[in-house]
């Protein structure tokens, strides 16, 4: 297992909001990425959901929008997402993907998908790998 944690920290004095937090896990077929947003589910989802909208030659396998849950795939790239709310301000994003024979990592597809969704609700990150 490789573990890889995401944040800020704050200044002497100072207070860290909007960061989130970025755990990846590895495994036989493809990789797990949790993360810790701050930011309400909802708009999690549908920040992930335009994302992905917006791939070209994205194919969307399933898609549960009462569970916030969407499985895409493009060539050997298959990428699942889940938003779980944790409060009315916080969600845990899960991302599992594998990107196949793409010459890629499922870490580095996971990664960059939760670095996009971050980006777009203006949330800070910063990955640091152990």
């Amino acid at each position: 297992m490789t573990l890889v944690l995401g944040g800020c920290a704050a200044l002497p004095g100072g207070q860290v909001t909007d960061t989130a937090l970025m755990v990846h896990t590895e495994g036989s077929r493809h990789d797990t990425l949790a993360v810790k947003v701050p930011a309400d589910a909802q708009a999690v989802y549908q920040s992930f959901a335009r994302l992905i909208a917006e791939q070209p030659d994205v194919e969307v396998v399933s898609r549960n929008d009462s569970g916030m849950l969407l499985e895409v795939g493009k060539g050997d790239i298959s990428i699942t997402g889940q938003v779980t709310p944790l409060d009315e301000s916080r969600s845990l994003l899960y991302i599992w993907a594998d990107a196949g024979a793409s010459g890629r990592t499922g870490r580095d597809v996971a990664t960059a998908v939760a670095e996009s969704i971050c980006e777009e609700l203006g949330v800070s990150f910063e990955t640091v790998r152990y």
